[in-house]
């Protein structure tokens, strides 16, 4: 495939690495924290309700990690060229400060390596979500994707 200066377009380069996106500030409602509790079964694992130690406003850290995939897609818009992605997992992950409903969180995504792996290549993103105004990030998570040409697993199927 060919990228829009016509040359081309075999994926990440190492010259990505370094670079910044930044995402789309996003506030999560009582209404998600509600969804991600069901969905996740954290509402049957405390069945008694809320643990009194625990912060009724605060978001779960898993909640936060979950939504990494879809605010980089969200950054990225219509603009995902000639390669998709799948999890390839993570390195490390911290939770540094709460983030409560309401708050206003600000996410960042930077390229720390590309590799290539298969006919395709492994991308290590360092995704951090800032509560607005905080000095400290609430989450850092070294996120690793692996991205393939588009069309390669339906020619694989194929033959």
């Amino acid at each position: 495939m060919t990228n829009a200066s016509g040359s081309e377009d075999t994926g990440p380069a190492p010259a990505v690495v370094g670079q910044v996106i930044t995402g789309e500030a996003f506030v999560v409602t009582r209404e998600d924290v509600d969804r991600f509790e069901s969905g996740t079964w954290v509402d049957r694992a405390y069945p008694e309700g809320e643990i009194p130690e625990f912060p009724e406003t605060l978001v779960e850290g898993f909640h936060l990690l979950s939504l990494v995939d879809s605010v980089l897609q969200f950054a990225l818009g219509d603009d995902r060229g000639a390669m998709w992605g799948l999890n390839y997992g993570l390195d490390k992950v911290r939770f540094v400060s709460p983030v409560h409903i309401g708050d206003r969180v600000l996410p960042t995504f930077e390229t720390l390596a590309v590799e290539p792996k298969d006919g395709g290549f492994k991308v290590l993103r360092r995704c951090t979500f800032t509560v607005e105004g905080a000095e400290r990030p609430a989450m850092v998570a070294d996120w690793w994707g692996y991205q393939l040409p588009r069309g390669v697993v339906e020619k694989s199927r194929r033959s």
